[in-house]
């Protein structure tokens, strides 16, 4: 695939970080933006359709600590319309700022990622989406487009990263990951998946982006199941995720794990981030939970 000019010199400095880190006394994780150029014709607007994310690196630790190689790549897919609201570098500036509008359980939590020695890639929606509000990614999550993007940037994550487990992480409408992987399997698909908060209704109506509307018994990978037991956001209850377990008939292990509601007072609605449904205040032990299972399996 084609990489923009920003993230061919990231992809030098990837080589050259590590060496420069060993000089100073400590190293902060690497918190940048990246683009890649996508290879397929765009739904609306101009080409070529573009991907931007934000790459967050593990920390080099110096001598005299014994050297710490991330374990693992997570690419985390955000919930609701996915747009992160990601600005990225103007070219042909390379880091420039990095601003990121979003509450998203995940995208608020993805440093708490990387403190598992996580690469962590936090995904925007792709720049043909991001003209199509309001809903932009919102009952997309099976598109051929959406699936196609997603495993771009596997291939990127492992031409990258080469020899790293890729896993997908997914929240709330984030199911991307469950229709990327029944259609296939490493390398092209992830090497396991997280689906956390996911809508796991199943009862007509079924909504586009429910995990229901892929083809679940089609995954052969591993896959942790986790939610809030205080969620109350309807559609991705608790007491749906053990009939999403039962569909995983080809995954080699499943587990449901929840993760005790939290005592904060909401400050969206049961449905938004800021919330039971978003972990909030429940966000170290719910990224544990999470890290833990992706470490161990």
């Amino acid at each position: 695939m084609k990489k923009k000019r920003n993230g061919s010199v990231w992809l030098c400095c990837l080589v050259i970080l590590p060496l420069l880190l060993l000089l100073v006394p400590s190293a902060l994780a690497q918190d940048v933006v990246d683009t890649l150029t996508l290879t397929r014709p765009p739904i609306v607007g101009p080409s070529p359709v573009t991907e931007n994310f934000i790459l967050t690196v593990p920390p080099v630790i110096p001598p005299p600590a014994a050297p710490n190689p991330p374990v693992a790549v997570v690419i985390l897919l955000t919930g609701g319309t996915g747009r992160i609201g990601l600005t990225p570098p103007v070219p042909p500036a390379v880091n420039g700022t990095l601003s990121v509008n979003s509450s998203n359980f995940l995208t608020r939590s993805r440093w708490l990622f990387g403190g598992y020695n996580f690469v962590v890639i936090t995904l925007d929606a792709a720049s043909d989406y991001l003209l199509m509000p309001p809903n932009y990614l919102m009952f997309h999550q099976g598109d051929p487009q959406h699936i196609s993007d997603v495993e771009q940037v596997i291939q990127f994550a492992r031409a990258t990263f080469a020899g790293l487990p890729v896993w997908l992480v997914g929240t709330s409408r984030g199911t991307a990951g469950a229709f990327v992987a029944a259609m296939a399997g490493p390398p092209t698909g992830p090497d396991g998946l997280v689906f956390s908060s996911s809508i796991n209704g199943n009862t007509p109506p079924l909504d586009p982006d429910s995990l229901f509307s892929a083809t679940l018994s089609s995954i052969t990978v591993p896959v942790l199941i986790v939610n809030d037991a205080g969620n109350t956001c309807p559609g991705t209850l608790p007491t749906g995720d053990p009939a999403v377990k039962k569909a995983l008939t080809g995954s080699p292990v499943v587990e449901i794990k929840n993760v005790a509601a939290s005592t904060l007072l909401p400050l969206t609605d049961n449905c938004d981030p800021l919330s039971s449904h978003g972990y909030f205040g429940k966000e170290p032990h719910a990224v544990e939970v999470i890290a833990e299972w992706i470490i161990s399996h």
